[in-house]
């Protein structure tokens, strides 16, 4: 096919750049292995499973060997792939059934891209996706990518208003969505000079242009070798979560989500394996591709692996469930939420699960509890329940538990490539050892680029030598396994001690009437903050008062950590689409209530 040559002639400029270094967010990383690496999969070696992570003058390096990485753009990475996995289903919708292989995705893609380029649009302009989980996200995704277009990515359950300032922020030209979602979009683009076009996946409507109409294009216009920088050109523009600040537009480049994709799938990081004649890895894709978690962390890497990917536009217990039961996938990636669901249910069917050889959660932390629950739930000593943590800002991957179940509430040791640093809270400078809490600063390939046209939001989170700060209060102890106390905004001040509300809600969390806790600080007039409770009761339990709940807590904890604040029962947290309680609402709701 005709991109082949374009892939051979990438490979040959990746020969002549093999003795080259660029600098990556302030930092040299070397391109000696820009080709794309042998697809077999590899044995471990001695350096990618050491024990312990390389720590020295208390900066954590990763305990497994460099990655290659392989300097090509997303896109063509995907083209790649479709040589060795083209007769493989790539995606399926959960739901209708309707489904794709490698070979049919490379081919809409190419007349997806073509009618871009015919509709007279350009590299550099803007693509946002506002869309749930269908197969089509990854041809509007790659399609647009392809012609040199960074793609936005927005959440669907957005007010117009919420999308239309988003996509106003990024200069949005076209928009791709799906049909329920018309009378939205179209409210959308009145708000949003900027967009030229609403792209709609479902039959023709007046006004809209038609998806599936796009794919019908000759493909004749698709460009093999438009000019895109790896290194500096912009894949994907997420948002940021929002939970401390205002949302931002994070710039994602080739480079930074090519190197993360490798860093997850090298030797020794996950049991993922690639895709032979006899074996494919099957992943229900529930976790929404605006999230970088989504998109990335498991289309991407899915991409990669040859997987069959299964998508579910919404979250529904049953429908995931019958996903599950269906496909039996080999991997789930989940939230918290998601684990709960699972060790609640009272007639959970195994059979679904009788592929599974992973439970990966990342979004929000797994705690300890939690994750020994779900194992015995399971009751499967081969399962290996997984957790990652990382950031948007970081493509987003940055640490994973060891391959066996030993290191429960802890969120990992650093991936492949990987940096990291803890910095004293005090002083804002001092490198802290083991079992020392500070701020978690990282280094590596997946850095992002930055925030889309906010330079100094990005000096503030990048340092001019590369170091980003992650805003999260954490501690590795002398394995090199990382923990996370807590989001440093989110501490509460009680008379100038530090409290982290992640203890307080542990505690709770092992009350046998409580089923789920929040705490936050509260001003209070002679101690600064307060931390106060909020809490839902399980069923049955309605009669516990909070004077017993405070009792509780109080008892295993210092003065200044007890919860002196209150306690208030209520009939659910808030919490945002990937199940992260919202504690700024909390907070919200209490400052109105005064």
């Amino acid at each position: 096919m005709a991109w082949r040559s374009s892939l051979q002639r990438t490979a040959l400029l990746a020969n002549k750049r093999a003795t080259l270094t660029a600098v990556v967010n302030h930092q040299q990383v070397a391109l000696s292995n820009l080709v794309s690496p042998a697809r077999e999969t590899q044995p471990l070696t001695a350096g990618d499973v050491a024990n312990n992570s390389r720590i020295e003058t208390n900066m954590v390096s990763s305990r497994h060997s460099d990655c290659p990485l392989h300097g090509m753009t997303m896109v063509h990475r995907f083209f790649d792939n479709v040589s060795r996995y083209s007769k493989q289903i790539a995606l399926e919708c959960g739901i209708t059934g309707r489904k794709y292989t490698y070979e049919m995705l490379a081919h809409l893609i190419r007349r997806y891209g073509s009618a871009l380029t015919r509709a007279g649009f350009k590299k550099g302009q803007v693509m946002a996706i506002v869309s749930p989980n269908v197969p089509e996200f990854a041809i509007a995704l790659l399609g647009a990518s392809a012609i040199g277009m960074p793609v936005a990515l927005v959440n669907p359950t957005f007010t117009p208003a919420e999308i239309a300032r988003q996509l106003s922020t990024v200069g949005a030209t076209a928009v791709f969505g799906v049909a329920p979602m018309a009378e939205l979009l179209k409210q959308v683009a009145q708000l949003c000079p900027s967009v030229r076009r609403v792209i709609l996946l479902g039959p023709p409507q007046e006004g809209f242009v038609c998806f599936q109409e796009m794919l019908q294009d000759s493909g004749d216009l698709f460009n093999e070798n438009v000019d895109i920088d790896v290194m500096n050109d912009t894949f994907v523009l997420p948002h940021s979560s929002g939970t401390t600040g205002v949302p931002k537009n994070v710039m994602l480049t080739h480079f930074n989500v090519g190197s993360n994709v490798t860093q997850n799938i090298h030797p020794g990081t996950s049991r993922n394996q690639l895709a032979t004649d006899q074996y494919q890895e099957t992943h229900i894709c529930l976790l929404p591709f605006f999230h970088s978690y989504g998109v990335n962390g498991i289309m991407m890497i899915g991409f990669d692996l040859g997987a069959r990917l299964v998508t579910l536009p919404r979250f529904d217990a049953a429908s995931y469930l019958k996903a599950i039961d269906d496909y039996k996938p080999t991997l789930l990636h989940i939230v918290p939420t998601l684990a709960y669901l699972f060790i609640k249910h009272p007639a959970l069917k195994m059979d679904g699960f009788e592929r599974l050889h992973t439970i990966f959660c990342a979004a929000s932390p797994l705690g300890e509890k939690t994750a020994t629950q779900l194992q015995e739930k399971f009751n499967r000593p081969d399962l290996l329940i997984q957790q990652g943590y990382g950031l948007t800002e970081t493509s987003p991957g940055v640490a994973q538990t060891p391959l066996n179940n030993d290191t429960f509430g802890s969120c990992g040791r650093l991936i492949s490539r990987t940096k990291a640093k803890v910095i004293d809270l005090e002083d804002g400078v001092t490198t802290l050892g083991p079992n020392q809490q500070g701020e978690l600063y990282l280094a590596g390939p997946q850095i992002m680029k930055g925030y889309y046209n906010e330079p100094e939001a990005t000096k503030e989170m990048i340092s001019e030598d590369g170091w980003l700060r992650t805003g999260d209060v954490a501690y590795y102890d002398d394995e090199g396994n990382f923990y996370i106390v807590d989001r440093l905004k989110e501490l509460i001040k009680v008379k100038g001690f530090q409290v982290a509300p992640a203890e307080l809600e542990d505690i709770l969390g092992t009350h046998p009437a409580i089923a789920e806790a929040a705490v936050i600080g509260i001003p209070d007039e002679h101690a600064g903050e307060l931390p106060r409770a909020y809490v839902v009761k399980k069923a049955g339990m309605e009669s516990v008062s909070d004077a017993e709940i405070r009792s509780f807590v109080d008892t295993k904890v210092s003065s200044h950590k007890q919860i002196k604040g209150g306690v208030q029962f209520c009939d659910a947290l808030p919490k945002n689409n990937m199940g992260k309680v919202l504690r700024r609402e909390l907070r919200a709701q209490f400052s109105q209530s005064k």
